[in-house]
């Protein structure tokens, strides 16, 4: 048999690869027929090797390794395997002996680094590998263009996104993808998501099953319900009611709206679920606390042998405490390591602390928080604090309250009032005090995030005006501005009203009262407590 005939038997062979065993059988006939080093042939043994989901990347290193005049191909090919190997940052050192072999990238290498920086969220290095696309790479290649956007969404940075965005020319859904999935991932943009969202109809390009995963997300973390709607009928329409990252994000949706019956029957009506999907759905009963039909959901997830993951524990974990199944939560939070074998992380504790605090077993709570193998959080002290004033226990609050003054976690105003409340229960004025001026600036006791817009009324009314005409007329003037409050005000966390009294030893002087209501602008969060006296 000529030389040729042995090749094409061997190409042939190795287009049926099913394992790294049978390569391994092929490699020793061609090193035994002096094959080895035919570049077909070992462009397919380093190809399964490093991409296979059935190879070793490691094994094709070395195959790299012993060859004698390696190309271009076999080196993208390692760097490709890299990229989406659990290793992601060796990827830049096989570039890097890429590099020093006096090779060049080419537009097929560039695309496998952005993509190990988007992994490793390494904005820097991201942005290294992207002037060597300027220096080096071609003027324009949708796969570059789509991997740098997909880098710099993955690691927040929006606006250089936007400059690469609009500079492309004609825009394809992946493209617009990436944007919209960058704005959902943000937890922020929203909104923004479902713009560019507008704007991709508008230029007439077609949604398609990743687009609205995004944008069902977009729509449930903003209650936007007819377009969640909308894209629920797009989903069946276009028969994708098999994807089940879309059947996850209705879940989710729904559960968000509050339709819970729309959420489950999205989740029944789903051929294939994976772990995803049932966390999704215990979630949804957690959040509206429906303890035991969570519970019921993971009955059913167990029947179907589907092994829960610390996301699901968290989620039922969450619902016991919102549903006060003290009991359950103890056997599911000893079974998760116990029998599953997960291991708990703070999100963990934090639910069995609420739980124990709204059950009133406070010292308990305690003894979980100083047994956790890590340092908690400012959300677990905030929360043993809340359960410790509810229940009366003062003395542990004040230790708590201590522990969340010092906690390493930013203290927002919620936090401060929660601590003040605790040192007024103790008679300890000055420490409350102390915490006003802390937030405050002189002769004004506030909390305050910006931006806040104010509207203030001055009423006057003659001297020796009795206490309960005063409280009639701030009612009347609440109704007066309560339907303008309503009007401009859409989204409103808190409201505080403040008035003071102003009163004088002159005969014949007015007296009166400052009415001032503190108003959130439209996403805002404002907690705002004024005592202001008028000058």
């Amino acid at each position: 048999m000529g030389t040729a005939e042995r090749l094409t038997k061997c190409l042939s062979k190795l287009d049926h690869i099913n394992d790294m065993l049978h390569l391994q059988q092929i490699q020793a006939q061609m090193i035994k027929t002096a094959l080895d080093q035919t570049k077909s042939a070992v462009d397919r043994l380093v190809a399964f090797s490093a991409v296979s989901d059935h190879g070793d990347l490691n094994y094709a290193c070395s195959i790299l390794n012993h060859v004698l005049n390696p190309t271009l191909f076999l080196w993208n090919t390692i760097i490709r395997g890299f990229s989406r190997s659990r290793e992601p940052e060796k990827t830049f050192i096989w570039y890097s002996n890429m590099v020093n072999g006096d090779f060049l990238a080419d537009k097929f290498t560039f695309p496998f680094l952005l993509k190990a920086c988007s992994r490793l969220f390494d904005l820097r290095k991201g942005q290294q590998v992207h002037c060597q696309i300027i220096k080096f790479g071609p003027s324009a290649d949708a796969h570059i263009d789509s991997s740098l956007l997909h880098l710099y969404t993955s690691c927040g940075e929006l606006k250089l996104a936007k400059i690469i965005f609009d500079e492309l020319g004609h825009k394809s859904v992946v493209y617009w993808n990436s944007m919209i999935s960058g704005c959902v991932k943000s937890g922020s943009r929203f909104r923004e998501a479902l713009q560019y969202f507008h704007e991709m109809r508008l230029a007439h390009e077609n949604a398609d099953k990743f687009s609205l995963v995004s944008v069902a997300s977009a729509c449930g973390n903003i209650g936007a319900l007819v377009l969640g709607r909308w894209v629920h009928c797009i989903v069946y329409k276009h028969g994708y009611c098999g994807v089940v990252p879309l059947g996850n994000a209705l879940v989710d949706m729904y559960g968000k709206f509050g339709i819970m019956e729309d959420a489950f029957k999205v989740f029944d009506e789903m051929s294939v679920r994976d772990v995803v999907s049932w966390s999704a759905m215990i979630d949804v009963c957690a959040t509206h606390g429906c303890g035991l039909r969570a519970l019921d959901v993971l009955a059913e997830m167990e029947r179907a042998a589907i092994v829960p993951d610390d996301m699901t524990f968290t989620s039922l974990l969450c619902a016991c405490s919102h549903g006060g199944l003290l009991q359950q939560g103890k056997m599911w939070f000893d079974r998760m390591t116990s029998e599953y074998g997960v291991e708990s992380k703070i999100q963990h504790f934090g639910c069995m602390v609420d739980l124990l605090g709204k059950a009133g077993q406070l010292k308990e709570a305690y003894r979980l928080i100083k047994e956790m193998p890590m340092e908690p959080d400012a959300a677990i002290w905030r929360s043993l604090v809340g359960a410790c004033l509810f229940h009366g226990n003062l003395g542990l609050a004040e230790l708590a309250a201590g522990h969340l003054l010092r906690s390493l976690d930013p203290i927002d105003s919620g936090d401060l009032v929660m601590i003040s409340n605790v040192y007024a229960r103790l008679g300890r004025w000055d420490d409350v005090e102390r915490l006003r001026r802390g937030a405050a600036s002189p002769g004004e006791t506030s909390i305050l995030m910006p931006p806040i817009r104010r509207q203030v009324m001055d009423i006057r009314e003659p001297r020796g005006c009795s206490l309960a005409r005063r409280v009639r007329i701030l009612a009347e003037a609440w109704e007066e501005m309560e339907m303008d409050i309503l009007e401009t005000i859409s989204e409103t966390r808190f409201m505080s009203l403040g008035y003071c009294y102003e009163g004088s030893e002159h005969e014949g002087q007015k007296q009166g009262f400052r009415f001032e209501m503190a108003m959130p602008d439209v996403d805002s969060s404002v907690l705002r407590i004024s005592m202001m006296k008028m000058r």
